[in-house]
C-alpha cells in the first residue's frame, strides 16, 4: 500500500509539472530546501538521539497505560469511590453524579463512533471491491481506524484508496473511487452524524474542528483521537453542572415554609357557628 501510493504521489506530481510547466529541476530544488530546512535544525544525530528517547518513553508508557487499564477495570467502582472521597464532604455527591454522567457519555461516543466507522469503512471497501482496487480489507481497516477522528480521519484515509485506484487502474478509477469516498462522506454527515453522533455528542461542529485542531497541535495522532471524546464530557459535565445547581435553587424554594401574614382586617368572628373565619 505504502509503494503505491507513493507511485500515486509521482503521478500526480507528474501531472503538476506538465499542467503547470514546472521542470524537474525546480522541483528538486525545492525538495532539496524542504529538506536542508528540516535538516538544518539540530542535526541528523540529534534527530535520530531524540527520536530513539521517544520510542523508549512510548514504551514505557505503554506498558503503564496497560497496566492500570487493567486494574481500572477490575477495581473501577472502587477506585472511583476512593477519588470521590478525596473531596469535601458537600461536594461528594455532585462529584459522583458528575462522574456518572462523564461515563455514560463516552460510553454514548464510543458506540456511535463504533458504528459510524463500521459504515464508512463498509461503504469504501466495497466501492474498492467493486473497482477491483488492490488492499481493498487493508483500505477498510484504514478507513475503520480513520473514522474514529470525526470529520476528517475517514476522508483523508479515503484519499489512500483514491491513490492505489490511480496507480492500479488509472483516472478513472481513482475519479469512481473518489466519488465513492465523497458519497460515503455524504451519508456520514446527513445521517449517521446528526442521528448517532449528534444524539450522543450534542456539541457544534465548529466545537469539533476546534477541539481535533488543539488535540493534533497538543498530542499529534493521539490528541486528534481523544480530542471530540474529551470536548464532549466536558460539555455533558459542565451542563450536568448547571442543571444541578438550578434543579437545587429550585427544590430550595420549594421546601421552605410559606409565611401568611394575617390581617385584622380579614378576622371575623361568627358568633352563629362558633368559629373564626379568615
Amino acid at each position: 500500500m505504502a509503494g503505491q501510493v507513493g507511485q500515486g504521489i509521482e503521478q500526480i506530481r507528474a501531472w503538476v509539472r506538465d499542467t503547470f510547466k514546472i521542470t524537474d529541476s525546480q522541483v528538486t530544488t525545492y525538495l532539496d530546501e524542504a529538506r536542508t530546512a528540516i535538516s538544518s535544525s539540530e542535526g541528523l544525530r540529534g534527530s535520530l538521539t531524540q527520536g530513539r528517547a521517544r520510542r523508549n518513553a512510548r514504551r514505557r508508557g505503554t506498558f503503564i497505560a496497560l497496566f492500570a487499564l487493567f486494574f481500572f477495570l477490575y477495581e473501577g467502582d472502587r477506585i472511583w469511590a476512593w477519588v470521590v472521597r478525596l473531596f469535601p464532604r458537600h461536594t461528594r455527591e455532585r462529584v459522583a453524579s458528575s462522574g456518572a454522567v462523564a461515563w455514560r457519555q463516552l460510553t454514548a461516543f464510543t458506540r456511535a463512533t463504533l458504528l459510524v466507522a463500521l459504515v464508512d469503512a463498509a461503504g469504501i471497501t466495497l466501492v474498492a471491491i467493486l473497482l477491483r482496487v488492490p488492499f481493498a480489507l487493508a483500505i477498510g481497516a484504514l478507513v475503520f481506524l480513520g473514522s474514529f477522528i470525526p470529520i476528517v480521519g475517514a476522508l483523508m484515509s479515503g484519499l489512500v484508496a483514491v491513490l492505489i485506484a490511480l496507480v492500479a487502474h488509472g483516472p478513472v478509477a481513482a475519479l469512481l473511487m473518489l466519488a465513492g469516498v465523497i458519497a460515503v462522506q455524504q451519508l456520514e454527515s446527513h445521517v449517521l452524524q446528526p442521528f448517532l453522533l449528534g444524539r450522543a455528542v450534542r456539541v457544534h461542529p465548529l466545537a469539533v474542528i476546534l477541539a481535533i485542531t488543539a488535540g493534533v497541535v497538543i498530542a499529534g495522532i493521539v490528541g486528534a483521537l481523544v480530542a471530540v471524546p474529551v470536548a464532549a464530557v466536558v460539555n455533558a459535565v459542565g451542563k450536568h453542572l448547571a442543571g444541578h445547581d438550578d434543579q437545587a435553587e429550585l427544590s430550595a424554594a420549594a421546601t421552605q415554609p410559606i409565611t401568611v401574614e394575617r390581617s385584622a382586617t380579614s378576622v371575623t368572628d361568627s358568633a352563629a357557628d362558633g368559629h373564626v373565619e379568615i
